[in-house]
């Protein structure tokens, strides 16, 4: 099918001219649809961006999530508005052929407290406006904030503050573009505890506070470190459990031809092993195709920010920092082109790695103690990004007094420096780590992994001809094998163990059961010079605010 097969053209006329305008087709709303989540788009260079849609483009992508950061759009005032690099990312995913969904967070300083902060839903309503207004035809849907019942993202939470800003955003979005999808939720897998609030209960605040006929799907992050999506029935607040009541009071509330849609999901690799992302996220695929209400997925990321970090947040890619393919790639290729007809033909059927009790408790410390510094980090880093700016704009000034370019200037400088030096960017909103990813015993939102260099799995191994071959030269003592035609993954002993929040107490001894010494004879974490950021310092992320 061609690009002008999946299009609409309507014409615009102002005398004496008629202009096209390309449509982009929406997004098929049903759970056949897998695409790709990933907010470090908005921190790489012109190139990277192209780069990582080219190799999702190869892998079969069509739909893609991205992020619009408020914080770095309009870092000035409500009148000020820097559209570079979004338009940038825009115009590469519709160059080829993807749909986008757009979440729209990450409080700007001027609008409420950086990053997390609540805003006057006039004022974001406003601006959520202005970008289906700019995007008119171009993006598919809009997600209201991100993961407000974590307090990294949403500070306090607050079911009925959110839902008033999504009562005022749904209207000014479809005035600028009625055939938008505005998406409400967008809401983390968390229980109930410190800071959090379990996403059925924000849910059913929501709709007492009057959110009815103010969006048009849910979103849901069904992440889980420890527990693989179809095996959490038995499970308090697990994400199978939490997604089947979210729909129960969908139903119950006259919206059951809504879906929800799994706008993020994914495992980070380091402490928690390659084949274990790999199988989880096969995992979800095959189970979320039978759920009630299902709508939509995207895994979540493309590409490492920076493998082997301690931060679990700079782990989540499908590809290394290299660009050295996952187990997860071959994966999630398979299955694009599995469920091309509508149907998976070839479910996944297991086994699934799981971690030691030893890993998940240090998981969950690191991340607990990253969760706490996220939002400080992500501010510190803003206002150094705006004191750089204010000195660089005085040298150039200088310099235009004494003659001399400050674009030579620049240029000496920049062949000075290595692409090496670049500083990692913190992330402002880390997705997944405001997720908690279900922590019966500690309640903070989950956040990051220690630094633990895993050696990577081979590639699963899959019948469809899409399937991508892991690249060599990376050493390990472990396998998963997904073969399509058996169903059924392979784990030899010795497979890396992890995963990211403690298990339930009566699965602690199963959680530790044959699984061996992970080896770690590979490291590719920092083998790119041009990739640095982190996944959210601009906007979009996981835990703390603009995604």
């Amino acid at each position: 099918m061609t690009f002008a097969d999946r299009v609409e053209y309507t014409t615009v006329t102002t005398a004496p001219y008629s202009i096209p305008v390309v449509l982009v087709a929406s997004i098929d709303q049903s759970p056949t649809t897998l695409g790709v989540a990933d907010s470090n788009l908005y921190l790489l260079s012109d190139a990277e961006i192209a780069r990582t849609l080219d190799e999702l483009q190869a892998m079969g992508v069509k739909d893609i999530r991205i992020g619009a950061p408020w914080i770095y759009i309009q870092p000035d005032g409500p009148d000020s508005y820097d559209w570079e690099k979004l338009d940038t990312i825009v115009d590469a995913a519709q160059e080829r052929d993807m749909n986008i969904v757009m979440v729209v967070s990450g409080t700007p300083s001027w609008a409420g407290f950086p990053i997390n902060g609540h805003v006057d839903p006039d004022v974001y309503a406003t601006f959520a406006g202005t970008l289906a207004t700019r995007y008119q035809g171009r993006v598919s849907a809009y997600e209201i904030w991100n993961e407000p019942n974590g307090f990294a993202f949403y500070n306090p939470v607050d079911p009925e503050a959110y839902t008033a800003m999504l009562k005022a955003a749904y209207p000014a979005i479809k005035a600028a573009d009625p055939d938008a999808v505005v998406i409400a939720g967008v809401l983390g897998a968390v229980p109930t505890g410190l800071g959090t609030l379990s996403p059925v209960t924000f849910v059913q605040r929501m709709y007492a506070a009057g959110a009815k006929d103010s969006f048009d799907a849910l979103s849901y992050h069904p992440y889980h470190y420890w527990t693989a999506f179809s095996e959490g029935g038995d499970v308090t607040d697990s994400p199978i459990n939490q997604m089947t009541a979210i729909y129960a009071l969908m139903v119950a509330n006259g919206d059951g031809d809504l879906k929800i849609w799994a706008t993020e999901y994914g495992l980070p690799t380091g402490q928690l092993s390659e084949a274990q992302q790999a199988a989880y996220i096969a995992d979800l695929i095959t189970r979320w195709q039978t759920m009630d209400g299902a709508g939509p997925i995207f895994i979540y990321s493309a590409r490492d920010s920076n493998t082997g970090s301690w931060d679990a947040e700079d782990n989540f890619g499908l590809f290394r920092t290299d660009w050295t393919a996952k187990p997860a790639v071959a994966v999630v290729t398979a299955m694009i082109a599995d469920l091309a007809d509508g149907k998976l033909d070839n479910p996944f059927t297991g086994p699934i790695p799981q971690p030691s009790v030893l890993t998940v408790l240090s998981v969950i410390a690191v991340q607990f103690v990253a969760g706490v510094l996220r939002v400080p980090l992500g501010i510190l880093k803003t206002g150094f990004d705006a004191f750089t700016g204010l000195v660089t704009d005085i040298v150039n000034s200088v310099l235009g007094l004494l003659g001399v370019s400050p674009a030579s200037t620049a240029a000496k400088a920049t062949a000075a420096v290595p692409d090496t030096a670049a500083v990692q960017s913190f992330s402002i909103a880390s997705e997944q780590e405001a997720s908690v990813v279900n922590n019966p015993v500690v309640n903070d939102p989950v956040v990051s992994t220690p630094e633990t260099t895993t050696a990577p799995a081979p590639a699963p191994t899959v019948s469809k001809s899409t399937a991508r071959n892991e690249p060599t030269g990376s050493k390990t003592n472990n396998s998963t094998t997904i073969n399509k035609q058996n169903q059924s993954p392979e784990s030899t002993p010795n497979e890396p163990d992890g995963s990211d929040d403690d298990p339930p107490a009566d699965e602690t001894s199963d959680a530790t059961a044959d699984h061996g010494d992970t080896t770690t004879d590979t490291t590719t974490e920092n083998d790119t010079t041009d990739s640095t950021t982190d996944h959210d310092s601009d906007g979009e992320g996981s835990s703390t605010a603009t995604e």
